[in-house]
């Protein structure tokens, strides 16, 4: 298993140059603060617009929390969409979610956490209009682990990553645990933060 850095576009193949644009996003911003900060221990909006800046890196447009009317036709309501992302002749209207995922010895909830959050950006991209593009519901999956797990880190990486495979239903994934810095993002408690990984699902029904 490739724990630094992972692609797998699978069925949304034209997200691919994003993915790769993602992962480089993520090491210049690491290079920028000298590695102690880092984007995926903040927010939504911290995760959502590292992904946005490398659409636009991958040479596509992308356009965050814009108004648009959700629902069908003829039942429709105000709202805001998380992000739009154009790629040459692909178009994708994407409702996003983060995800705090405990991965310790101890831990239980690092993947419900997740299959949760991805379940509800999947509820809101399902309202989105079709005429927006392909809709997307994305998660930002944001591992972590207490202090004493400090030697253990590598293992239960990749016991979450195997699970995820194995139980949670998705389009494309990608994740980026860099080894320089499994072990130096750290909260003021002493909580690891060695990554982030973006799971996504294409959505075809809707409300």
């Amino acid at each position: 298993m490739k724990l630094e850095s992972y692609i797998n576009s699978g069925k949304i193949r034209a997200l691919h140059p994003v993915f790769k644009s993602w992962i480089d996003t993520n090491s210049e911003y690491l290079k920028y603060f000298d590695i102690p900060d880092c984007p995926w221990w903040y927010n939504e909006r911290a995760s959502l617009s590292t992904f946005a800046a490398a659409v636009w890196k991958a040479n596509g447009i992308a356009l965050e929390e814009y108004s648009i009317d959700k629902g069908k036709k003829h039942e429709t309501w105000s709202g805001r969409c998380d992000l739009f992302i154009g790629l040459r002749s692909y178009q994708f209207a994407c409702e996003a979610k983060q995800s705090w995922c405990p991965i310790g010895r101890n831990a239980r909830n690092g993947i419900t956490n997740l299959k949760n959050s991805l379940k509800e950006a999947c509820k809101d991209a399902r309202k989105l209009n079709k005429d927006e593009g392909r809709r997307l519901g994305i998660c930002f999956a944001v591992p972590y682990l207490p202090p004493r797990d400090n030697d253990f880190i590598e293992k239960q990486l990749e016991n979450w990553i195997k699970t995820i495979y194995e139980s949670v239903e998705y389009d494309s994934i990608a994740w980026f645990f860099s080894e320089k810095i499994r072990r130096t993002i750290r909260n003021d408690n002493g909580y690891f933060y060695p990554g982030i990984a973006v799971i996504i699902k294409e959505i075809h029904k809707q409300v």
